[in-house]
């Protein structure tokens, strides 16, 4: 009877010797494709901001663009219409 409750107590032992090291590779593996993926997060929080970044210079230069194109639609105005003032006087 003895032999049999020893048995028994070593077999619930490496059990659990090895449920306790199976739990542990599970872990260390869940924490590793943990680690992949926040990196992959990571990168494409930083794509996100230099795209933002870049949409924020596009809608710069195209503010830039129309206050340009708008001055210089202005001037050629002013030249042409002195110049027109010019060849055709009033009389």
């Amino acid at each position: 009877m003895i032999h049999i409750l020893a048995l028994i107590t070593l077999f619930f032992l490496v059990l659990i010797v090895y449920l306790i090291s199976k739990i542990q590779l599970d872990r260390q593996k869940f924490h590793s494709r943990i680690k992949v993926l926040e990196d992959f997060i990571v990168e494409i929080s930083n794509e996100q901001k230099a795209q933002d970044n870049q949409l924020k210079l596009s809608d710069e230069l195209r503010d830039k663009l129309k206050h340009i194109n708008a001055t210089l639609s202005k001037d050629i105005y002013e030249v042409n219409f002195k110049l027109v003032e010019e060849l055709y006087p009033r009389k």
